[in-house]
């Protein structure tokens, strides 16, 4: 049993994002969510506050990102994180921030149960929240990392995520004056945090084998080109399965799905950013055709690369030659 509080955005039309193929924002989203073994890219194209506790052991299924900021607070149990090849434990009071395209994975380890809350910001809320200057400031602030939270630090903050709850839970238009006020209170609050975290307050995690950290990054930089298993298992000198094993007990994922997440990440970032045709797109991310990106993307975002950057409506950019 898992018990889910869902509160989809109230940004823009919200009786519209709602909706999605005629299912609720929470049942699409809680789809999503069981589909993650094969879906490496979890879209938010608005803000999104996320309850969950869990009273049994969790993993997720494959490694995956985001398109928005991540903002993580540990309620309750322990949880794991893998990011940046390092291992980190999640307690009580930990706090964790990641940036758009952060491939991660959590997974629980030590206890069977755990409660948390999740934040998921669009850059474009920030915009819409703070001037240009202001939204520059915080960004560079926001960066990736993880950190452990006093007990009073962890009330301020978890009492900054029942507020969002609680707006969300509300309509009209005084809720989303009232949202927005939180979000940039919280917003402030977080950056006061990491402006003061010193060495004690950053979590530190365990490496990585070396062996996989090495392919992990040969992957990262290479993904363009035709990578085999076999041929990753030759970069570290190891047989087939043993490198199988390491490598999923350290990424949560198998070699193929970690390198997919890899080339579907920058075919993403490449749909929304640029214009340009599905052929360089293919060529620029190690896809044998255009048909080869089109038949994996459709797998794991249930779309097809055309109809994706279609629904991305606010990105008018000039065509590329």
């Amino acid at each position: 049993m898992e018990e889910f509080i869902r509160l989809p955005p109230c940004f823009g039309n919200a009786a519209d994002s709602r909706k999605k193929n005629g299912k609720s924002a929470f049942q699409y989203v809680f789809q999503e969510e069981k589909r993650m073994l094969h879906t490496a890219f979890e879209p938010y194209e608005e803000f999104l506050v996320e309850y969950i506790r869990k009273p049994e052991k969790s993993d997720m299924k494959v490694q995956h990102y985001h398109d928005t900021y991540e903002i993580y607070l540990q309620i309750s149990g322990d949880r794991t994180l893998i990011l940046n090849d390092v291992r980190y434990t999640l307690r009580p009071g930990d706090l964790y921030i990641l940036k758009p395209f952060e491939i991660h994975y959590t997974e629980s380890r030590e206890s069977d149960s755990y409660e948390r809350y999740i934040i998921n910001l669009p850059v474009p809320v920030l915009h819409s929240l703070l001037t240009e200057g202001e939204t520059r400031l915080l960004l560079h602030k926001l960066d990736s990392c993880v950190l452990h939270l006093s007990d009073e630090q962890a009330a301020v903050v978890l009492e900054h995520f029942k507020k969002a709850d609680a707006c969300h839970n509300r309509s009209g238009f005084l809720a989303e004056k009232l949202l927005c006020s939180v979000i940039l209170q919280l917003l402030v609050l977080l950056g006061e945090l990491l402006e003061d975290a010193g060495a004690q307050d950053t979590l530190d995690g365990k490496s990585i084998q070396p062996e996989i950290v090495s392919v992990i990054h040969y992957i990262n930089t290479h993904y363009q080109e035709n990578i085999t298993l076999d041929a990753a298992a030759g970069l570290v000198h190891m047989s087939r399965y043993h490198f199988c094993r390491l490598f999923g007990s350290a990424t949560g994922a198998t070699f193929l799905e970690y390198l997919y997440n890899v080339r579907l990440s920058k075919v993403h970032q490449l749909l929304l950013d640029t214009r340009l045709p599905l052929s360089q797109i293919a060529e620029k991310c190690g896809f044998t055709s255009t048909a080869h990106l089109s038949r994996v993307f459709r797998d794991a975002y249930g779309v097809s690369p055309r109809e994706f950057r279609k629904s991305a409506a606010d990105k008018e950019l000039p065509e590329q030659q």
